[in-house]
C-alpha cells in the first residue's frame, strides 16, 4: 500500500520538530547534571602517605583494616598516588576517636530491628618537611554513619561483622572527600600559639613549614622541555 503524500509530509515534520525540541532540552539536561566536587587540597600535593591508624574507641582492631581501606579508597580515586613516606608530599595521620552502636527501631515483641553505627575520626596532614612538627597542614574531623536490619527474620539483615565492616568502607570513602574536597577544621589555640612560636624562632622568610612543590615530581617524557613552575 502506498502512503499518500500528505502523511510523508506530516511524518516528516513531526521529525524535524522532535529533533528541534531534543536540541532545545540538551542545554537544560546538561545543566541538571550535577558535577562532582572540585578538589581543593593544593595542587603541589600529588602524593600522599597514609600512616597506621591509631584507635581511641572500644572498637578492638578497627584501625588495622580502617587503614587498608583508606588505602585502597585514595588509589581507586586516583587524584593522589599512594607512596611510601619518603616519597610523599603529605603524610596523612588519622585516629577512630568514637564508634557507637545502638537500636533505633523495634518490632514486635519488642525484637530489635534496626541498629545504626556510628564513628567519628580525626585526619591529620603533616608537610614532611617539617620536622618540628609544629602543626598539622589541615586537621579533619570526619564522621560515618550506617543503619542495618538486625532480625534475623528478615532475608536483608546483617550481621556485626558485616555491618562494621560495611562502616569502615563509608569511613574510608569520606575520609578521601573530606581531604580532596572538604574544609579543614578551624586551627585550635594551642596551634596558632605553637606556630607564632616557630615564626618567633624561625625566620619564615627562609624557611616554611609548607613546602610548594612535590618532593619528588614525576617523570618527564623523552622531549618534552620542564617547566619547574609548573610541575
Amino acid at each position: 500500500m502506498r502512503m499518500s503524500t500528505g502523511n510523508g509530509r506530516r511524518g516528516a515534520w513531526a521529525a524535524v520538530f522532535a529533533l528541534v525540541g531534543a536540541m532545545a532540552c540538551g542545554p537544560h539536561l546538561r545543566a541538571a547534571i550535577v558535577e562532582p566536587p572540585g578538589r581543593v587540597l593544593p595542587e603541589h600535593i600529588k602524593r600522599i602517605y597514609i600512616r597506621q591508624f591509631k584507635n581511641q574507641s572500644q572498637l578492638f582492631g578497627a584501625q588495622a583494616d580502617l587503614t587498608l581501606y583508606v588505602n585502597d579508597a585514595f588509589m581507586s580515586d586516583g587524584r593522589l598516588d599512594v607512596v611510601p613516606n619518603a616519597q610523599a608530599d603529605v603524610r596523612l595521620e588519622g585516629t577512630i576517636r568514637r564508634f557507637t552502636e545502638f537500636t533505633n527501631a523495634t518490632g514486635g515483641d519488642r525484637i530489635p530491628m534496626f541498629n545504626q553505627m556510628t564513628m567519628e575520626c580525626r585526619i591529620e596532614l603533616w608537610d614532611p618537611y617539617d620536622a618540628d612538627r609544629v602543626a598539622p597542614i589541615a586537621t579533619y574531623t570526619v564522621p560515618a554513619t550506617i543503619q542495618y536490619v538486625t532480625d534475623d527474620r528478615r532475608s536483608i539483615a546483617e550481621t556485626d561483622t558485616e555491618s562494621r565492616d560495611r562502616l569502615l568502607r563509608q569511613m574510608a570513602s569520606n575520609i578521601v572527600q573530606a581531604v580532596l574536597t572538604g574544609n579543614p577544621d578551624p586551627r585550635k589555640p594551642s596551634e596558632e600559639k605553637a606556630i607564632r612560636r616557630w615564626q618567633q624562632r624561625n625566620n619564615p622568610a627562609e624557611r616554611e613549614p609548607v613546602m610548594t612543590h612535590p618532593r619528588f615530581p614525576k617523570p618527564t617524557p623523552a622531549g618534552k622541555k620542564v617547566d619547574p613552575d609548573n610541575q
